[in-house]
């Protein structure tokens, strides 16, 4: 009887453990189907199918899970970005921990998930961080880390800087894959050890029988080829390369003889001979200094009376710098440019798109630029705002490209900009070299670069008069501030412009140091930063009461008039006044640095007053971060500086900090920038020009070895 019992209580516990584990293989193959169809889904995501945050286009799903899997793969890309394949994976992992039957542990300990449960959330939150600082351009609807990368990639990268932030995020993220699966880093790196000094005879071995006796027959019998090639080149061509050799020396011989005869050649002003023809006692020759387009010559000539233009009362600077300007040779000539693509060419190539993605539009209009072609296509039926996102995401898709701006221009009418396959560069000596930058007679002339259809666009900072600049990029933010600074040197002496410049990096502004321009060293402390900002004001209200003094509300009618004045009091035989006043640029290459600083609210007051009232003073501020947030930006900021350059930005909000809206996030960097002023009212793309560190060197150099820097003390006098 009890045998029988037994037996019964047996059998009872086998089919209990044959249908917990039938079950639990049922659980874990339905996990793994459902992490399939999830992965399926995330793998054929579609912006054109409909979306948790927007609706489709009425198409085709083009989604492999349909209208469910759109909406997921929606959802999780729009928080997450790429880590949204992770979840496929934990459903799997989940299925299996089930049906090895760890779930009664579980649930019997729920203390036991904190671990690999935070793990988790580390892992996640830390890979999303990482994606949205390092992958800045992403088909996703939130890029590549999706919102919680956001949150967390670009908090601690306004905090840490790109650097910081990475390896933060990176040790967040190894510790949480740790916690997550119980992986031990040192371990793994052992055996990887243990199996590469195990392998490593082995791969020599091979190395020495059969790799190197082959490599180095085929290298003998190569080097042998290529010498007998180059012997008989040789041979042939001795003769001709002597030939040219020596006529390239006849040549240099001869501009050498022209140019030493071009400079020993005597300049006689027409009205200065009619004036010397009177006998005057005999004066050995003077030396003075005659101004040439690219450089400053001293030739010898007679003592001159006072010329036409001066009886006439015409005015001239009242001093003549003794530095003069550097020489455009200092510049790199620019290279070899490719050519335009054609324009019928490019008239298919972007109809052919629009009818792949099935949209009824017609290409009017296409204009080809050294950087972007524009095209401007006309709409055959209404295009709803909303879908203009989804149809670019389409056009890059079919155009193959990571960049793509798109905007309505007029209704029935949108304007595309598609990079070329291959980008001209502009450099900075060509743009020197065009008119309207040798034409203009303002000191504070900048060679900002060209428009997208080719075009010079040249700047007066005199008239702008103050800027704001941001960009995420360190190295085009520096190379704009480097093309700023050039354009100055190349168009005024230090009589006309000085320089205050703050690096707080203490590295990018160096190479300027002991410049004639400069007001004062490179400020690289937040403290001194402030002493300049208030001399600066002192130095503002000193030139508003010289120009009371003169009856003149601003520094172009009173520098006129000291120069009318020393023009009278010279044909009157009087000393004349050479008190000048010059303009004074106030560069801050980092303004996060010190809105963020203990002196803030010292900072913000000074650079307030400055840029309401110092325009007329002739003094200009140029404010750049690489923090284009609303703590850096303030609405003040904004409010009275106008006129900004937006050059790349990560997401839309930077964008919107500086412009007022999105489109610099769009950018393609190098120099692309939006310019936007007062009058203009929506921003310009311009394509900035580029100058080398080594031009700037050089420049640099050649001015430090005509002049010194004449340096103010920052210590406001009392008055």
């Amino acid at each position: 009887m009890s045998q029988a019992r037994r037996r019964q209580r047996f059998n009872t516990s086998s089919n209990q453990k044959r249908i917990g584990h039938g079950l639990r293989e049922i659980v874990l193959i339905s996990f793994c189907f459902m992490g399939l169809y999830l992965f399926l889904s995330l793998l054929t995501y579609s912006g054109v199918d409909p979306g948790i945050f927007h609706s489709g286009q009425g198409e085709a799903l083009k989604n492999m899970g349909g209208v469910a899997g759109a909406l997921f793969s929606d959802l999780l890309f729009e928080l997450f970005g790429y880590f949204a394949y992770l979840f496929p994976i934990m459903i799997v992992q989940l299925g299996w921990v089930i049906y090895q039957g760890h779930h009664h542990d579980i649930l019997a300990e729920p203390r036991s998930l904190v671990v690999p449960g935070s793990g988790f959330v580390l892992t996640l939150s830390a890979g999303c961080g990482l994606a949205i600082v390092h992958f800045t351009e992403s088909p996703l609807p939130s890029h590549a880390g999706g919102m919680l990368g956001k949150a967390v990639g670009h908090s601690l990268q306004s905090m840490f800087s790109e650097l910081g932030a990475t390896l933060l995020l990176l040790a967040l993220f190894f510790t949480g894959v740790t916690l997550l699966t119980g992986l031990s880093w040192l371990k793994l790196m052992d055996i990887l050890g243990f199996h590469t000094l195990r392998l490593t005879p082995v791969v020599r071995k091979y190395l020495a029988q059969r790799f190197w006796p082959r490599f180095a027959l085929y290298s003998q019998q190569l080097l042998h080829v290529i010498g007998s090639f180059l012997k008989v080149l040789l041979r042939q061509s001795r003769r001709s390369v002597k030939r040219a050799y020596v006529n390239w020396q006849s040549r240099r011989a001869e501009w050498q003889a022209r140019r030493e005869e071009y400079e020993a050649e005597e300049y006689y002003d027409d009205d200065d001979e009619l004036m010397n023809d009177e006998e005057s006692p005999e004066k050995p020759p003077e030396k003075i200094m005659i101004a040439t387009k690219d450089a400053i010559e001293i030739t010898p000539i007679l003592p001159a009376e006072p010329t036409v233009s001066e009886y006439l009362d015409v005015p001239t600077p009242a001093t003549v710098s003794p530095s003069g300007l550097p020489s455009l040779s200092l510049l790199e000539s620019p290279p070899h440019q490719p050519t335009l693509p054609d324009v019928d060419a490019l008239t298919r190539w972007m109809q052919n798109a629009f009818n792949l993605v099935h949209f009824e539009a017609i290409v009017i209009a296409v204009h080809p630029g050294p950087v972007l072609t524009g095209f401007e296509v006309q709409l055959t039926t209404p295009l709803e705002s909303t879908r203009l996102d989804v149809l670019s995401e389409e056009l890059k898709r079919i155009l193959r490209t990571t960049h793509l701006y798109l905007v309505e221009t007029t209704p029935g009418i949108l304007g595309i900009e598609v990079p070329n396959a291959e980008r001209q560069s502009i450099d900075l000596k060509e743009l020197l070299n065009y008119g309207d930058y040798q034409d203009s007679l303002s000191p504070l002339t900048i060679a900002l670069g060209k428009d997208v259809n080719g075009l010079a666009v040249i700047v007066d900072l005199a008239r702008v008069p103050h800027l704001l600049i941001a960009g995420s990029h360190p190295m085009e933010q520096a190379a704009l501030i480097n093309t700023f600074l050039v354009s100055f040197l190349y168009k005024s002496t230090p009589d006309a412009v000085r320089l205050l410049l703050v690096d707080n990096t203490a590295a990018d502004l160096a190479i300027y140091e002991e410049l004639p321009h400069l007001l004062t060293p490179v400020i690289t402390k937040k403290a001194e930063a402030l002493l300049a900002l208030q001399w600066c004001e002192h130095e503002m209200e000193r030139r508003y009461r010289l120009m009371a003094d003169k009856g003149v509300r601003n520094i172009e009618a009173y520098n006129l008039t000291l120069s009318s004045s020393s023009h009278q009091q010279f044909l009157e035989g009087l000393t004349a006044s050479t008190d000048t006043l010059y303009y004074i640029v106030v560069l801050v290459q980092e303004i996060a640095e010190l809105m963020q600083s203990d002196i803030a609210h010292a900072i913000e007051e000074q650079i307030a007053s400055l840029v309401q009232r110092a325009r007329a003073a002739g003094i200009h501020i140029i404010l750049a971060t690489q923090y284009p947030s609303s703590e850096v930006i303030t609405s003040f900021l904004k409010a009275n500086i106008p006129t900004r350059i937006a050059l790349q930005v990560t997401t839309k909000s930077e964008s919107r900090a500086i412009l007022g809206q999105m489109g610099a996030e769009s950018l393609l960097g190098e120099g692309d920038m939006l310019y936007m002023t007062a009058a203009m009212g929506v921003p310009v793309r311009i394509h900035g020009s580029s100058v080398t560190i080594r031009e700037v060197k050089k420049v640099v150099a050649d001015l430090k070895g005509r002049a010194k820097p004449q340096y103010v003390n920052l210590t406001p006098a009392t008055s």
